[in-house]
């Protein structure tokens, strides 16, 4: 009995002093980790610059060009995401969402041929389709297409 009453003793010490070692402050938002199961923006923007080179036949020179563009839009869409998660504000996000995605569409714009930024933006109507008929039907919202 005092073996086991020591060995709680020992653990429970050892435990307390193990806790007094993790940092009191949390990462902020911005540096957080994205949240489980979601890749990093890197990641997110490196994915759809190679679905869109696929897809739109783009150059090395445009692939160089829409990096920057295609991580600064899932940085701040992940901005975006922290706000609302944080309890931030909710009305209003959509005109948010619609700004920010004509910004970068603007942009985009700059990057690619005409002919590519009309099938771009039928690409994009295909996929706001899809979505409309998922919420439609009740069914699951898939991860987006990178």
């Amino acid at each position: 009995m005092k073996k086991s009453l020591l060995l709680l003793a020992g653990l429970a010490a050892a435990a307390g002093s193990a806790a007094a070692q993790v940092p009191a402050t949390p990462a902020p938002p911005a540096m957080a980790a994205p949240a489980a199961g979601r890749p990093s923006p890197d990641q997110q923007a490196d994915r759809r610059a190679q679905y869109l080179t696929k897809e739109l036949g783009l150059s090395p020179d445009q692939q160089a060009r829409l990096m920057p563009i295609l991580l600064a839009q899932r940085q701040d869409m992940q901005a975006m995401r922290a706000q609302v998660s944080t309890g931030g504000r909710r009305r209003g996000m959509g005109q948010d969402l619609k700004a920010s995605q004509a910004k970068f569409n603007e942009q985009i714009k700059g990057v690619f041929t005409p002919e590519q930024f009309t099938k771009f933006t039928q690409m994009q109507e295909e996929q706001r389709d899809k979505m409309r008929e998922r919420r439609q039907n009740g069914g699951p919202l898939p991860a987006p297409a990178n």
